[in-house]
């Protein structure tokens, strides 16, 4: 099985490459030689911008959904997270 790491920005996709041997660099993807960490090689790509964020308040309870300094502070029991 290969093996694919997913980084959050280009940047951070080439500073993880850097302490691998590349095989091949692509405008979308890195791919590794295989090595004793990745005996099957490895590809590691990029999101660009955010890939999760947390739930806007409105999406724990209805009464956070508009504005009012009474609900103030809003914290939730949990933070919650959503794809972008």
């Amino acid at each position: 099985m290969k093996v694919v790491i997913l980084a959050e920005k280009p940047p951070q996709a080439k500073a993880y490459a850097e302490a691998f041997d590349v095989a091949k660099r692509e405008k979308t993807h890195i791919e590794l030689k295989p090595c004793s960490t990745f005996p099957h090689s490895a590809t590691i790509t990029w999101g660009i911008g955010h890939l999760v964020e947390l739930k806007m308040p409105g999406e724990y309870k209805d009464e956070w959904n508009k504005w009012d300094i009474k609900n103030l502070p809003i914290f939730p029991d949990v933070f919650e997270y959503k794809v972008s």
